[in-house]
């Protein structure tokens, strides 16, 4: 399951438009998943450099694929 979600999270940063950016809330808004297994997976794929971290705006932050 966990790596069925990764996926589902980096298909869904695929589509993401204008500068590819989405926050948590968008990402469990966008794949369905819970949002503690959104936090735990995001962490995961910033570690295996999959996706990086865009910035922060009013506190919350940013995720994006890697380049």
């Amino acid at each position: 399951m966990s790596e069925e979600a990764k996926q589902k999270i980096l298909e869904f940063l695929k589509g993401v438009s204008g500068k590819g950016v989405a926050t948590q809330a968008d990402i469990k808004k966008g794949t369905g998943l819970d949002r503690k297994l959104v936090m735990k997976l995001i962490r995961e794929l910033e570690q295996e450099g999959k996706i990086v971290g865009a910035g922060k705006s009013a506190g919350v932050g940013g995720y994006k694929l890697a380049d």
